[in-house]
């Protein structure tokens, strides 16, 4: 049954990629507003994950983070409304957007790390997904460029975040008070993923219901109750350290809403977030404080024991074992397994949760420092943009520099960065700051114009 389950699903997929492709390419090259309809959709599927994919080939008993040559409904959306952006609006299409160099040169040292691997198959599954998410930050950095970052193109975005969150709240619930789950996992295959996929746009969702000032009362209403659910879709896995970071987002979005601004509308919304939150925060209680007193010890001892085996295999390997393949090594090389002891028994080894000494042992410590780079050159861009607190964009680019921190702290103690729902999040989120950090550019550029012209 299985099986005829998976020959159809294969199917499906075939007939989305040969139809579904040009039918969004041929609706987004003729309307703007299917265009942006795309992109929403696009956004909502990233939160469906392998429910929506097809690996080409799997490997899933593997316990690394990537385990096949993936393509996902979002992969279809996003080629068709670039080959749609193309046939529309070629001449505003920006063919090198920000970062690209620096992110291709990380590409290539990615294929070159594989080549020279032991396991190549499972560094090109990784280089796979790589491939892809470019495309996803190429793709929304051009939706934004061919919309000349129109309001209405922020805010097709925003509707597909909305969305996702309504879901993700909606699922939650269901599962922790109809289902009787303990730690909820929504669509994915661990509660660790919630947090990390959530936490990026949280500070972002609560900025935008409190400072757009441009939303109806009802559309206000309704993106408000989104936020308030994606945080409690993250208290609701008990994470400890997704509740921590989510309260610090709503309070970092509460600042950065309310500092130079004194409309009525953001006072009072921000008065019904506080006792919202301390409402949803009565909610969970009991998971709250169950969580921080009674989370195992052992979980803690497997990350150390982990962590060292990363450390142990980034200091034999300059350039690393090979991306995607500490698993592997870990499972096939008994030197690096005789400190464990908590998951000795284990036939598979499992992943450092430590996504920087991960990335070490796998990418050798130069691949670690770039990747540290990208990550804080993608913060320190959106952030000092945003620092003049003056319009709707620059607080959206200090609401998306917090996620990026969240998402950076989480990968102390999670590799799940790793996984493609977070990675297409993250993606996106890139290039939507980057679009900002362009439109800021321009704003001060006509800006400066006008004042000259008026001399």
């Amino acid at each position: 049954m299985c099986d005829i389950i998976h020959k159809m699903k294969f199917v499906l997929f075939t007939i989305a990629l040969v139809v579904g492709i040009p039918a969004v390419a041929a609706a987004t090259a003729f309307s703007a507003t299917l265009k942006r309809l795309a992109l929403s959709f696009m956004i909502v599927t990233y939160l469906f994950g392998s429910m929506v994919s097809i690996n080409l080939m799997s490997m899933e008993l593997y316990r690394g983070p990537v385990r096949g040559f993936e393509i996902t409904l979002s992969d279809i959306i996003c080629v068709g409304l670039i080959l749609g952006m193309l046939m529309r609006s070629a001449s505003l299409v920006i063919y090198r957007p920000r970062f690209s160099f620096l992110l291709t040169l990380f590409f290539l040292y990615s294929i070159i790390n594989v080549r020279q691997s032991s396991y190549p198959i499972y560094g090109w599954f990784a280089v796979w997904q790589m491939f892809r998410m470019g495309l996803t930050y190429w793709c929304v950095i051009n939706f934004f460029a061919t919309e000349s970052y129109s309001y209405a193109s922020i805010d097709a975005l925003m509707l597909g975040y909305t969305i996702s969150a309504l879901i993700m709240g909606l699922m939650s619930f269901k599962q922790k008070y109809m289902d009787g789950i303990y730690r909820t996992a929504i669509f994915f295959d661990h509660s660790n993923t919630v947090p990390s996929f959530a936490l990026i746009i949280v500070c972002l969702m609560f900025v935008w219901v409190l400072y757009d000032a441009r939303s109806s009362l009802i559309k206000h209403v309704i993106t408000l109750t989104a936020s308030l659910a994606l945080v409690f879709a993250i208290f609701s896995t008990g994470s400890r350290t997704g509740m921590v970071t989510a309260a610090a987002s709503v309070v970092g979005a509460m600042i950065i809403s309310n500092r130079k601004n004194n409309a009525s509308r953001v006072r009072f919304t921000t008065i019904v977030l506080i006792m919202a939150m301390i409402a949803g925060g009565l909610m969970v209680l009991d998971t709250v404080i169950d969580r921080f007193l009674n989370a195992p010890e052992s979980s803690e001892e497997a990350r150390n024991e982990f962590e060292i085996a990363a450390i142990m295999m980034a200091d034999d390997h300059q350039w690393g074992v090979g991306i995607n393949q500490y698993s592997q090594v870990l499972t096939e090389n008994k030197d690096y397994r005789q400190h464990i002891k908590v998951m000795k028994y284990e036939e598979q080894a499992g992943v450092a949760h430590h996504i920087y000494l991960l990335t070490a042992a796998e990418m050798g410590y130069f691949g670690m420092y770039v990747f540290i780079a990208i990550l804080a050159l993608f913060i320190l861009t959106m952030g000092l943009s945003g620092l003049a607190w003056k319009s709707l964009e620059q607080r959206l680019l200090l609401a998306l520099s917090v996620g990026f921190l969240v998402l950076a702290a989480i990968g102390l103690y999670e590799w799940v960065i790793r996984q493609s729902p977070v990675l297409y999040q993250m993606a996106t989120a890139a290039a939507f700051g980057q679009a900002l950090v362009t439109s800021c550019k321009n704003q001060k550029k006509e800006s400066r114009l006008v004042k000259e012209q008026t001399k």
